[in-house]
């Protein structure tokens, strides 16, 4: 009796398994690039809202005092150069080129400002306040731009 087992792997299909193995190695490298590009795009979209929505709301409390008013303005003599707005509440909220933040007396409350700019208005006989602020991203081309009225309370 002769039975002979054929055991091992014979190289075609060798082949044919190193073959697969590198489609999809590829389709999950594709895969993955992809997804970590989306992720960088997003993580730049929420710094520039963070830091955004951490200004805003301490701005905003500081106009929807009763009887607050605006005591001095300033934004500087350069585009680079330090602006400010002093309240009468006390608080003055200052942009500062050299570190890239806005400060409200001497604590920073946001990070990453390429600049930011305020301008007294007038809105139907109330005061109030525009502010301009560009937040950059991790590339340049990233930095979004705000525009923002605030109107005093009285």
């Amino acid at each position: 009796m002769n039975i002979s087992s054929e055991k091992g792997i014979t190289l075609t299909s060798l082949i044919i398994y190193v073959i697969a193995m590198l489609i999809t190695i590829t389709i999950i490298t594709v895969v993955t690039g992809y997804f970590k590009k989306n992720i960088e795009i997003d993580t730049e979209n929420y710094t520039f809202y963070g830091e955004f929505t951490k200004f805003q709301s301490f701005f905003t409390d500081e106009v929807n005092r009763k009887n607050n008013r605006i005591l001095e303005i300033s934004n500087g003599e350069t585009e680079n150069s330090q602006s400010y707005i002093a309240f009468a509440s006390g608080n003055q909220y200052t942009f500062v080129p050299a570190n890239n933040a806005i400060y409200q007396n001497n604590v920073k409350i946001a990070n990453g400002v390429h600049s930011c700019k305020f301008e007294e208005i007038n809105d139907n006989g109330k005061p109030g306040v525009r502010v301009t602020i560009k937040i950059k991203g991790n590339k340049e081309s990233n930095a979004q731009i705000r525009t923002l009225n605030y109107i005093l309370e009285n």
